[in-house]
Protein backbone atom coordinates (compact mmCIF):
# COMPACT_ATOMS: atom_id res chain seq x y z
CA UNK A 1 0.00 0.00 0.00
CA UNK A 2 1.25 3.52 -0.75
CA UNK A 3 0.83 5.61 2.17
CA UNK A 4 -1.50 9.29 1.42
CA UNK A 5 -1.16 12.59 2.61
CA UNK A 6 -4.12 14.46 3.27
CA UNK A 7 -3.79 17.80 2.24
CA UNK A 8 -3.06 20.67 4.68
CA UNK A 9 -5.34 23.92 4.79
CA UNK A 10 -2.92 26.77 4.74
CA UNK A 11 -3.63 28.75 8.09
CA UNK A 12 -5.99 31.95 7.61
CA UNK A 13 -4.92 35.27 8.55
CA UNK A 14 -6.91 37.01 10.30
CA UNK A 15 -7.24 40.63 10.40
CA UNK A 16 -8.09 42.17 13.94
CA UNK A 17 -11.41 45.04 13.54
CA UNK A 18 -8.40 47.31 14.98
CA UNK A 19 -6.57 46.93 12.13
CA UNK A 20 -9.50 47.31 9.72
CA UNK A 21 -10.50 50.06 11.31
CA UNK A 22 -7.22 51.69 10.70
CA UNK A 23 -7.46 50.73 6.91
CA UNK A 24 -10.93 52.83 6.62
CA UNK A 25 -9.93 55.80 9.68
CA UNK A 26 -6.69 56.72 9.11
CA UNK A 27 -6.23 57.36 4.94
CA UNK A 28 -9.98 59.32 5.86
CA UNK A 29 -8.53 61.58 8.39
CA UNK A 30 -5.39 62.46 6.07
CA UNK A 31 -7.41 62.71 2.78
CA UNK A 32 -10.11 64.99 4.97
CA UNK A 33 -7.17 67.16 6.25
CA UNK A 34 -6.34 67.68 2.88
CA UNK A 35 -9.69 68.43 1.54
CA UNK A 36 -10.23 70.53 4.44
CA UNK A 37 -6.80 72.61 3.42
CA UNK A 38 -7.78 73.07 0.07
CA UNK A 39 -11.13 74.46 0.59
CA UNK A 40 -9.02 76.93 2.84
CA UNK A 41 -6.89 77.86 0.49
CA UNK A 42 -9.60 78.50 -2.15
CA UNK A 43 -11.84 80.59 0.21
CA UNK A 44 -9.80 82.82 2.53
CA UNK A 45 -9.14 86.06 0.89
CA UNK A 46 -12.16 85.41 -1.49
CA UNK A 47 -15.22 84.73 0.84
CA UNK A 48 -15.57 86.51 4.35
CA UNK A 49 -16.05 82.88 5.90
CA UNK A 50 -12.51 82.19 4.64
CA UNK A 51 -11.20 83.48 7.97
CA UNK A 52 -12.50 80.88 9.87
CA UNK A 53 -8.92 79.59 8.97
CA UNK A 54 -7.26 82.73 12.00
CA UNK A 55 -8.66 80.48 14.52
CA UNK A 56 -6.25 77.36 13.69
CA UNK A 57 -2.85 78.15 15.26
CA UNK A 58 -0.79 77.79 12.70
CA UNK A 59 1.71 75.26 13.36
CA UNK A 60 -1.07 73.09 12.80
CA UNK A 61 -0.53 73.24 9.54
CA UNK A 62 2.42 71.35 9.98
CA UNK A 63 1.62 69.18 12.90
CA UNK A 64 -0.98 67.63 11.87
CA UNK A 65 0.21 66.12 8.51
CA UNK A 66 2.93 65.04 10.81
CA UNK A 67 0.96 63.50 12.90
CA UNK A 68 -1.42 62.00 10.13
CA UNK A 69 2.07 60.63 8.86
CA UNK A 70 2.99 58.65 12.17
CA UNK A 71 -0.36 57.08 12.16
CA UNK A 72 -0.09 55.66 8.42
CA UNK A 73 1.39 52.28 9.57
CA UNK A 74 -1.88 51.46 10.84
CA UNK A 75 -3.06 50.97 7.74
CA UNK A 76 -2.42 48.56 5.45
CA UNK A 77 -1.01 48.13 2.01
CA UNK A 78 -2.27 50.38 -0.21
CA UNK A 79 -4.08 52.55 2.01
CA UNK A 80 -1.27 52.94 3.79
CA UNK A 81 0.75 54.47 1.41
CA UNK A 82 -2.68 56.72 0.46
CA UNK A 83 -2.24 58.01 3.50
CA UNK A 84 1.20 59.34 3.50
CA UNK A 85 0.67 60.40 0.43
CA UNK A 86 -1.93 62.86 1.27
CA UNK A 87 -0.28 64.00 4.53
CA UNK A 88 2.65 64.85 2.47
CA UNK A 89 0.21 66.43 0.24
CA UNK A 90 -1.01 68.46 2.72
CA UNK A 91 2.54 69.26 4.45
CA UNK A 92 3.55 70.83 1.54
CA UNK A 93 0.10 72.76 1.20
CA UNK A 94 0.40 73.87 4.39
CA UNK A 95 3.96 74.82 4.90
CA UNK A 96 4.20 77.92 3.79
CA UNK A 97 1.09 78.80 6.37
CA UNK A 98 2.76 77.40 9.38
CA UNK A 99 4.53 80.59 10.67
CA UNK A 100 7.34 78.14 11.32
CA UNK A 101 11.15 79.54 10.86
CA UNK A 102 13.58 76.60 11.42
CA UNK A 103 16.55 78.55 10.17
CA UNK A 104 16.17 80.73 12.92
CA UNK A 105 17.41 78.11 15.33
CA UNK A 106 21.42 78.71 13.42
CA UNK A 107 20.60 82.24 12.80
CA UNK A 108 23.86 84.15 14.84
CA UNK A 109 21.95 86.69 17.37
CA UNK A 110 21.63 90.30 15.79
CA UNK A 111 23.84 93.15 17.23
CA UNK A 112 22.53 96.20 15.74
CA UNK A 113 24.50 99.14 14.79
CA UNK A 114 25.40 102.20 16.70
CA UNK A 115 23.17 104.16 14.19
CA UNK A 116 20.33 102.06 14.31
CA UNK A 117 16.69 103.24 15.23
CA UNK A 118 14.26 101.26 18.13
CA UNK A 119 10.98 101.53 17.32
CA UNK A 120 8.12 99.35 20.23
CA UNK A 121 5.30 98.58 18.55
CA UNK A 122 2.11 97.51 21.24
CA UNK A 123 -1.08 96.45 21.53
CA UNK A 124 -1.67 98.58 25.20
CA UNK A 125 -5.05 96.42 25.86
CA UNK A 126 -7.48 99.97 26.07
CA UNK A 127 -4.25 101.69 27.66
CA UNK A 128 -3.95 99.93 30.72
CA UNK A 129 -7.47 100.21 31.39
CA UNK A 130 -8.25 96.63 32.64
CA UNK A 131 -4.90 95.36 33.66
CA UNK A 132 -1.96 96.87 36.37
CA UNK A 133 -1.43 100.32 37.01
CA UNK A 134 -0.99 103.47 35.32
CA UNK A 135 2.01 103.93 36.67
CA UNK A 136 3.46 100.83 36.28
CA UNK A 137 2.33 101.12 32.42
CA UNK A 138 4.32 104.30 32.23
CA UNK A 139 7.17 102.85 33.58
CA UNK A 140 6.58 99.93 31.26
CA UNK A 141 7.30 102.40 28.49
CA UNK A 142 9.77 104.56 29.55
CA UNK A 143 12.15 101.34 30.26
CA UNK A 144 11.70 100.69 26.71
CA UNK A 145 13.75 103.88 25.62
CA UNK A 146 12.91 103.54 21.75
CA UNK A 147 13.17 106.34 19.56
CA UNK A 148 9.64 105.31 17.86
CA UNK A 149 7.25 104.25 19.83
CA UNK A 150 3.46 102.61 17.69
CA UNK A 151 0.99 102.37 20.28
CA UNK A 152 -2.65 101.04 20.03
CA UNK A 153 -5.75 101.54 21.63
CA UNK A 154 -5.82 104.53 23.31
CA UNK A 155 -8.79 104.32 24.28
CA UNK A 156 -10.73 102.74 27.39
CA UNK A 157 -14.04 99.82 26.92
CA UNK A 158 -17.72 100.27 28.21
CA UNK A 159 -18.65 97.90 31.04
CA UNK A 160 -19.77 95.37 28.57
CA UNK A 161 -16.43 95.88 26.83
CA UNK A 162 -18.32 96.19 23.26
CA UNK A 163 -18.36 99.97 23.40
CA UNK A 164 -15.23 102.12 22.95
CA UNK A 165 -14.82 105.85 24.62
CA UNK A 166 -12.28 108.73 23.98
CA UNK A 167 -9.63 109.08 26.52
CA UNK A 168 -7.36 112.20 27.22
CA UNK A 169 -4.30 111.20 28.64
CA UNK A 170 -1.85 113.56 26.26
CA UNK A 171 -0.36 115.56 29.02
CA UNK A 172 0.68 112.93 31.17
CA UNK A 173 2.25 111.45 27.82
CA UNK A 174 4.24 114.97 27.34
CA UNK A 175 5.24 114.86 30.50
CA UNK A 176 6.74 111.14 30.95
CA UNK A 177 8.20 111.41 27.54
CA UNK A 178 9.59 115.00 27.51
CA UNK A 179 12.01 113.94 24.00
CA UNK A 180 9.42 113.06 22.18
CA UNK A 181 6.93 114.39 19.66
CA UNK A 182 3.15 112.81 19.81
CA UNK A 183 1.05 112.56 17.08
CA UNK A 184 -2.41 110.41 17.88
CA UNK A 185 -5.49 110.18 15.70
CA UNK A 186 -8.15 107.79 16.64
CA UNK A 187 -6.84 104.91 18.91
CA UNK A 188 -3.43 105.08 17.58
CA UNK A 189 -0.60 106.88 18.89
CA UNK A 190 2.94 107.58 17.85
CA UNK A 191 6.00 108.77 19.84
CA UNK A 192 8.98 109.97 18.28
CA UNK A 193 12.20 111.01 19.11
CA UNK A 194 12.93 112.78 15.63
CA UNK A 195 11.12 115.59 13.92
CA UNK A 196 7.12 114.78 12.57
CA UNK A 197 7.29 115.92 9.09
CA UNK A 198 4.04 114.91 7.79
CA UNK A 199 0.95 112.45 8.74
CA UNK A 200 -0.94 111.68 5.87
CA UNK A 201 -4.02 109.94 5.78
CA UNK A 202 -3.61 106.64 4.81
CA UNK A 203 -6.57 104.61 3.10
CA UNK A 204 -10.33 104.97 4.69
CA UNK A 205 -9.21 108.04 6.65
CA UNK A 206 -8.73 110.12 3.84
CA UNK A 207 -12.78 110.10 3.48
CA UNK A 208 -13.13 111.66 6.69
CA UNK A 209 -13.95 115.18 7.16
CA UNK A 210 -11.89 117.80 9.00
CA UNK A 211 -13.22 117.71 12.51
CA UNK A 212 -14.63 114.60 12.31
CA UNK A 213 -15.56 113.23 15.64
CA UNK A 214 -13.64 110.31 17.75
CA UNK A 215 -15.91 107.87 16.98
CA UNK A 216 -15.43 108.49 13.30
CA UNK A 217 -11.54 108.42 13.63
CA UNK A 218 -11.80 105.21 15.76
CA UNK A 219 -13.76 103.41 12.85
CA UNK A 220 -11.80 104.54 10.21
CA UNK A 221 -7.90 105.37 11.15
CA UNK A 222 -6.41 101.76 11.19
CA UNK A 223 -3.19 103.18 10.15
CA UNK A 224 -1.11 106.13 11.57
CA UNK A 225 1.43 107.00 8.72
CA UNK A 226 3.80 109.65 10.33
CA UNK A 227 6.54 110.88 8.22
CA UNK A 228 9.81 111.58 10.36
CA UNK A 229 12.99 113.08 9.80
CA UNK A 230 15.55 110.84 10.84
CA UNK A 231 18.96 111.93 10.29
CA UNK A 232 18.37 113.93 7.18
CA UNK A 233 16.38 111.40 5.44
CA UNK A 234 12.61 111.38 5.44
CA UNK A 235 11.19 107.70 6.80
CA UNK A 236 7.65 106.59 7.16
CA UNK A 237 6.36 104.80 10.07
CA UNK A 238 2.96 103.36 9.61
CA UNK A 239 1.32 102.31 13.09
CA UNK A 240 -1.49 99.80 12.15
CA UNK A 241 -4.05 98.01 13.75
CA UNK A 242 -6.62 96.93 11.70
CA UNK A 243 -10.00 95.28 12.49
CA UNK A 244 -10.28 92.28 14.47
CA UNK A 245 -12.15 89.98 11.77
CA UNK A 246 -13.99 87.81 14.71
CA UNK A 247 -16.09 88.42 17.81
CA UNK A 248 -15.14 85.86 20.02
CA UNK A 249 -17.29 86.32 23.23
CA UNK A 250 -20.46 85.45 20.80
CA UNK A 251 -19.00 81.93 20.33
CA UNK A 252 -18.65 80.09 17.12
CA UNK A 253 -22.07 78.56 17.69
CA UNK A 254 -23.63 81.97 18.12
CA UNK A 255 -25.29 83.24 14.68
CA UNK A 256 -24.01 86.91 15.77
CA UNK A 257 -20.36 85.42 15.10
CA UNK A 258 -20.81 85.00 11.45
CA UNK A 259 -22.76 88.32 10.95
CA UNK A 260 -19.90 89.90 12.64
CA UNK A 261 -17.58 88.40 10.70
CA UNK A 262 -19.33 89.29 7.44
CA UNK A 263 -19.92 92.75 8.84
CA UNK A 264 -16.55 93.48 9.73
CA UNK A 265 -15.16 91.92 6.36
CA UNK A 266 -15.86 95.01 4.05
CA UNK A 267 -13.91 97.57 6.12
CA UNK A 268 -10.72 95.02 7.12
CA UNK A 269 -10.52 94.89 3.19
CA UNK A 270 -10.56 98.69 2.92
CA UNK A 271 -8.27 99.02 5.33
CA UNK A 272 -5.63 96.71 4.06
CA UNK A 273 -6.24 97.84 0.60
CA UNK A 274 -5.43 101.40 1.83
CA UNK A 275 -2.51 100.70 3.22
CA UNK A 276 -0.81 98.29 0.17
CA UNK A 277 -1.68 101.31 -1.79
CA UNK A 278 -0.02 104.18 0.13
CA UNK A 279 3.13 101.61 0.10
CA UNK A 280 2.73 101.25 -3.44
CA UNK A 281 3.35 104.83 -4.01
CA UNK A 282 5.86 105.96 -0.94
CA UNK A 283 9.47 105.85 -1.63
CA UNK A 284 11.18 106.37 1.14
CA UNK A 285 11.98 104.33 3.53
CA UNK A 286 8.99 102.38 5.84
CA UNK A 287 8.90 100.74 8.87
CA UNK A 288 4.90 99.14 9.05
CA UNK A 289 4.45 97.38 12.69
CA UNK A 290 1.34 97.02 14.60
CA UNK A 291 -1.43 94.39 15.14
CA UNK A 292 -2.69 93.49 12.01
CA UNK A 293 -5.17 90.77 13.33
CA UNK A 294 -3.76 88.55 10.88
CA UNK A 295 -1.79 84.74 11.21
CA UNK A 296 0.40 83.19 9.47
CA UNK A 297 -2.15 80.84 7.79
CA UNK A 298 -4.26 83.89 6.74
CA UNK A 299 -4.05 85.56 2.79
CA UNK A 300 -4.46 89.57 4.16
CA UNK A 301 -0.72 89.47 4.63
CA UNK A 302 0.42 88.34 1.27
CA UNK A 303 0.86 91.43 -0.19
CA UNK A 304 2.90 92.97 2.72
CA UNK A 305 5.15 90.23 2.49
CA UNK A 306 5.41 90.17 -1.14
CA UNK A 307 6.42 93.82 -1.20
CA UNK A 308 8.25 94.41 2.26
CA UNK A 309 10.46 92.28 4.71
CA UNK A 310 9.25 90.38 7.39
CA UNK A 311 11.05 91.54 10.49
CA UNK A 312 11.14 88.05 11.61
CA UNK A 313 13.84 86.79 9.49
CA UNK A 314 16.45 88.11 11.45
CA UNK A 315 14.77 86.46 14.52
CA UNK A 316 16.06 83.70 16.26
CA UNK A 317 12.82 82.54 17.31
CA UNK A 318 11.39 79.40 14.91
CA UNK A 319 7.70 79.95 15.59
CA UNK A 320 7.66 83.85 16.89
CA UNK A 321 3.97 84.39 18.62
CA UNK A 322 2.55 87.22 20.44
CA UNK A 323 -0.84 86.44 21.34
CA UNK A 324 -2.80 85.81 23.40
CA UNK A 325 -0.35 86.55 26.61
CA UNK A 326 -1.23 85.34 29.53
CA UNK A 327 -1.92 82.16 29.05
CA UNK A 328 0.33 78.89 29.08
CA UNK A 329 1.69 79.70 25.92
CA UNK A 330 0.80 82.51 22.97
CA UNK A 331 0.05 80.21 20.03
CA UNK A 332 -0.80 83.22 17.10
CA UNK A 333 0.95 85.66 16.07
CA UNK A 334 -1.21 88.62 15.29
CA UNK A 335 1.71 91.33 15.83
CA UNK A 336 3.83 92.00 12.60
CA UNK A 337 6.75 94.26 11.65
CA UNK A 338 7.83 94.83 7.72
CA UNK A 339 10.73 96.85 6.45
CA UNK A 340 11.48 98.15 2.82
CA UNK A 341 12.84 101.08 0.48
CA UNK A 342 16.34 100.52 2.08
CA UNK A 343 15.08 100.01 5.60
CA UNK A 344 16.06 97.29 7.39
CA UNK A 345 15.60 94.94 10.30
CA UNK A 346 18.84 94.33 12.38
CA UNK A 347 17.02 92.89 15.35
CA UNK A 348 13.55 91.71 16.36
CA UNK A 349 12.10 90.01 18.72
CA UNK A 350 8.68 89.40 20.75
CA UNK A 351 9.45 90.20 24.86
CA UNK A 352 6.67 89.83 27.59
CA UNK A 353 4.14 92.53 28.34
CA UNK A 354 4.16 92.29 32.01
CA UNK A 355 0.79 91.20 32.30
CA UNK A 356 -0.11 94.91 31.05
CA UNK A 357 -1.54 93.65 28.00
CA UNK A 358 -2.99 90.41 25.96
CA UNK A 359 -0.09 91.26 23.21
CA UNK A 360 3.24 90.52 23.75
CA UNK A 361 5.35 93.66 22.90
CA UNK A 362 7.58 94.19 19.30
CA UNK A 363 10.74 95.66 20.16
CA UNK A 364 12.46 96.12 16.48
CA UNK A 365 15.74 97.85 15.69
CA UNK A 366 16.10 99.23 11.85
CA UNK A 367 18.70 100.27 10.06
CA UNK A 368 18.12 103.42 7.31
CA UNK A 369 20.09 103.91 4.21
CA UNK A 370 23.29 104.59 4.79
CA UNK A 371 23.67 103.85 8.09
CA UNK A 372 25.15 100.36 7.81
Amino acid sequence: MTDTLAPVDAPSVRVSPGRRRGDRIVPAAALGWLVLLLAEWAADGRIWLGHLVGIVPPAAFVLVPLLLAALAPLARGAARWRSLAAAALALAVGYGQSGLDPAALWRAEPRPGPESVRVFAWNTNSWNQLLGTQDHFYAFLKAKDADVYLLHEYQHVTADRKGRLPIDDLARLRREFPGHQVVVRGELVTLSRFPVLRQPAVGPAGRLPPGADWQAEYRESKVLRTDLLVRGRTVSFYNVHMPVWNSMPDGLLSADFYRHMRERSGPRRAQYAGLEADLAANRNPVVVAGDFNATAAMSDLDPLRERLADAAEVSTDPYPTSWEEGGWKPFWRTDWAFTGNGARAERYEFNPPEKLSDHAVQDLWVSLPGNG
